[in-house]
């Protein structure tokens, strides 16, 4: 009979989030048995509301939420084993916890900010002066995740963080899955209700996920597309999906796209749905991911599963998951303005005596390098760390 795991989170993430697919992934394959010996019916969370009262949202986060974790583990339970699925929520470990605990961790960005070199950019990864609010629910995170059994690092970058600040806490490297198969172009329905990309005019599309903060380098994909020839930007549209407002104040996406003078760019915000960003990575001739830092890097996996070419910065953790050899370098603007007009000149030769849009033919080879990540691997892992446990 399989062991039964209490997932463990705060508010409930989307799926089109990096934490909240993340733990979507994990939840589903244990409901689905497909980690071998454990499964789960149970997520002790609650909903996530953006406009919730900041005094409203302390409370739940310190006192209620913590409470009521720990009053599920004090009744008479099945449980084997409790799973905290991001480490954001590590301060939800009872101090006397009764079960072995295992977290994953996906970054120790703002746990262990750094301000990182990149050519002429100083990059701030991590948020460089919370408020005394945070101070304090970071210190709550770190004494929690000091009282975990394992923690489960994405990413061989994340494994050696956690070895360098929790040296007394076993850590473990598995790499995040994906169902590589749900990506592939001819299992998705393409619907004109759910497919805004097939509406879209005849340019080179150029797809750019994830938020605004410092570490994404928007600024720097604006300056390599801003100094591109006239007649080659006229013919690019350039798509953001994510919060377009910096989180530590500063200007907007789309106002740093003006000040460089990226002639078409369209921000669809963090709330596109799944199926209409699926479409749009199909739609799109590549994505471009400057990014300095990331704790797995979904974005880039999630293109090369839907056939579609990256534009990736030679960086950690996203570098893991690329093809030998593809990465730029993060600071050099000629090798990505290089990288760009091939892309450009690609699509140009490909659709130069069209009127209408067409869409890129998918590229079987990212198909199948994604397909090392698959979801089933991860499965694999996942009941390794379980059944040491």
């Amino acid at each position: 009979m399989a062991k039964q795991v209490l997932l463990v989170r705060g508010g409930a993430l989307g799926v089109n989030t990096g934490i909240g697919g993340a733990h979507h992934n994990l939840s589903t394959s244990l409901a689905q048995h497909h980690i071998q010996g454990w499964t789960s019916s149970t997520t002790c969370e609650y909903p996530f509301k953006k406009r919730r009262n900041p005094f409203s949202r302390i409370f739940k986060r310190w006192y209620a939420h913590p409470k009521r974790v720990a009053k599920v583990l004090r009744k008479k339970h099945n449980f084997s084993l409790l799973h905290v699925t991001d480490q954001e929520q590590a301060h939800l470990i009872p101090e006397q916890c009764s079960l072995p605990v295992v977290v994953t961790v996906h970054d120790l960005f703002h746990f262990f900010p750094e301000v990182l070199k990149i050519g002429d950019e100083s990059i701030e990864v991590g948020e460089q002066n919370p408020r005394w609010y945070r101070r304090r629910d970071l210190s709550k995170l770190r004494a929690g995740l000091a009282r975990a059994d394992v923690l489960v690092c994405g990413s061989q970058a994340t494994l050696t963080s956690c070895q360098t600040h929790f040296p007394n806490v076993r850590s473990v490297c598995v790499p995040l899955g994906l169902d590589v198969k749900s990506f592939h172009p001819q299992n998705q329905v393409k619907t004109e209700v759910l497919a805004p990309a097939s509406h879209l005019s005849k340019a080179c599309h150029l797809l750019l996920v994830g938020s605004h903060a410092p570490r994404k380098r928007i600024k720097f994909i604006c300056q390599v597309l801003g100094g591109l020839d006239a007649e080659v930007k006229n013919n690019i549209t350039v798509h953001h999906v994510g919060n377009e407002s910096c989180p530590y104040g500063g200007p907007s996406a789309s106002q740093l796209a003006e000040k460089y003078g990226v002639t078409h760019w369209v921000s669809h915000g963090g709330d596109l749905s799944s199926a209409a960003l699926m479409q749009m990575r199909h739609a799109c001739e590549a994505l471009l991911f400057p990014s300095a830092s990331e704790g797995f890097g979904y974005p880039p996996l999630e293109a090369m599963a839907s056939g579609t070419p990256v534009l990736c910065s030679n960086l950690p953790s996203h570098n893991e998951l690329m093809p030998d050899d593809t990465c730029l370098p993060p600071e050099d603007k000629e090798a990505w303005t290089e990288a760009l007009l091939s892309v450009y000149t690609n699509w140009h030769s490909r659709t130069k005596d069209d009127e209408t849009h067409v869409w890129p033919k998918p590229r079987s080879g990212l198909m199948e390098f994604a397909s090392r990540f698959d979801q089933s691997r991860f499965c694999l892992r996942m009941a390794e760390v379980y059944d040491s446990l």
